[in-house]
């Protein structure tokens, strides 16, 4: 919420200043407000929504407390009528939030209710994957009809949760994992788990493709790791496919608003590189991968992924720090310095994996150094915050790194918790420091 708090705060600023009208700085807050995630959503339609998950929970007892008593051709009536009836109340109702919501999460729940009834009526068995396909298939008419979102929230979260769970199996129509006697999984599963993925984005509510965007890169990339047709083995190719992915879901993932920052793909980002600063305990013989046999394929999409992580990088307006000649070249710099890290792992050795961790270590501080520096430049207090918890993580993880095989004894222990303690006591001096020259 600090974005709109700052955009509320910049607006009445320039209302005061008579830069813009009152009315106008409303209208503009209106606007950008109402493109949040569940923004047509109060508590009151909240409540709803939980009022019809109860509601189809109550259904669930009590028929499974009477079912023994109820015959076969009586549940799927009644599930049918019921089925059919809260549907057509949803759509007359659909003006009406108090009564729509209930419904319609009664509608959505619904399909999965027939499918298992259906299942033990005629004791049924078989694929796993299908009866969940068959629930987004029947839930889909709702997502694409309904004025609120939450029903396309629902679905299109349920086909990426199978996507996920399907295509790492190995005994279902979405599986792409090789089982222990199958050399690969029939192409039409791929076909199929495409599928999926471009249902889950046409469903998802909005423009707002930044989580779908994240999740596609994040299931492309346990692609490239799983044992799969498209599996790559070398840990070069593994990090730089990661990065690559990182660098592109940053660039593209876009959140709620044009301007709003990256949030989560920022996180993922930060996150690889900290994860590159281990490589300082490489050994030849860690960090091994299942089998050695990268597919032809999988190098093709990780080199694919690079070509277009470097050409995002410069055509498109880089997401990592805020606009800024000098903001614009350190970030694109620390962006693709991320991505060529990965070339130091070809053919690596301890020294080579070793310049790889000091570079990944330099890139932190850097990214640390910039929001400092950015934040100091535009009052931004959370860009401060965030520079100062970047450079603290990486300087205590240095230091156990470096220093953690002297821990012995209880008084090396002491000395350095008293050490952190006065480290945390300047950082949050300096921190407060900061702030405050910036808001002056």
């Amino acid at each position: 919420m600090s974005y709109y708090k700052k955009l509320k705060t910049d607006l009445t600023g320039a209302a005061a200043a008579g830069i813009i009208t009152p009315e106008q700085a409303d209208k503009v807050w209106e606007r950008s407000y109402s493109g949040r995630t569940f923004a047509s959503f109060k508590a009151a339609h909240w409540i709803a929504a939980a009022s019809g998950l109860f509601i189809a929970l109550g259904v669930i007892l009590v028929a499974a407390h009477n079912w023994d008593k109820i015959g076969d051709i009586a549940k799927m009536g009644a599930f049918l009528l019921l089925f059919a009836g809260s549907a057509e109340a949803a759509m007359r109702l659909e003006e009406k939030p108090s009564a729509a919501i209930p419904l319609e999460t009664l509608w959505f729940f619904m399909p999965a209710l027939g499918i298992g009834l259906y299942a033990q009526i005629f004791n049924l068995s078989g694929d796993p994957v299908k009866p969940y396909l068959v629930w987004a298939a029947l839930s889909a008419p709702l997502a694409l009809l309904s004025k609120r979102p939450l029903a396309a929230y629902l679905c299109s979260i349920l086909l990426f949760a199978v996507l996920y769970w399907g295509t790492l199996g190995s005994t279902n129509m979405l599986s792409l994992t090789m089982g222990r006697n199958a050399a690969v999984q029939p192409l039409w599963h791929w076909g199929l788990a495409l599928a999926v993925l471009g249902a889950g984005f046409a469903l998802y509510p909005g423009k707002k493709l930044g989580k779908p965007l994240g999740a596609a890169a994040v299931w492309l990339f346990f692609m490239l790791v799983a044992d799969t047709a498209i599996k790559v083995r070398s840990k070069a190719l593994v990090l730089l496919a990661g990065m690559s992915l990182a660098v592109l879901w940053l660039a593209w993932g876009r959140g709620e608003d044009e301007d709003a920052r990256p949030g989560l793909p920022l996180t993922v980002w930060v996150g690889a590189v900290y994860v590159m600063t281990f490589f300082w305990h490489y050994r030849p013989d860690s960090y091994r991968l299942h089998g050695q046999d990268t597919t032809a394929l999988g190098t093709m999409i990780t080199w694919a992924a690079f070509a277009g992580a470097l050409v995002t990088l410069a055509v498109r307006k880089q997401r990592l720090l805020p606009e800024g000649k000098m903001e614009d070249y350190l970030a694109k710099g620390l962006l693709a310095a991320s991505m060529l890290c990965a070339f130091l792992l070809f053919d690596a050795n301890e020294g080579s994996a070793k310049i790889m961790a000091v570079i990944a270590n330099l890139i932190l501080a850097a990214f640390g150094a910039g929001c400092i520096i950015s934040g100091a430049k535009n009052s931004d207090e959370k860009m401060i915050n965030r520079g100062v918890l970047v450079i603290t993580l990486t300087a205590v993880t240095r230091f156990v790194d470096i220093f953690g095989g002297l821990l012995k004894s209880g008084v090396a222990f002491i000395i350095t918790g008293l050490a952190f303690a006065a480290l945390a006591y300047l950082i949050n001096r300096g921190r407060k420091a900061l702030i405050e020259a910036a808001k002056k």
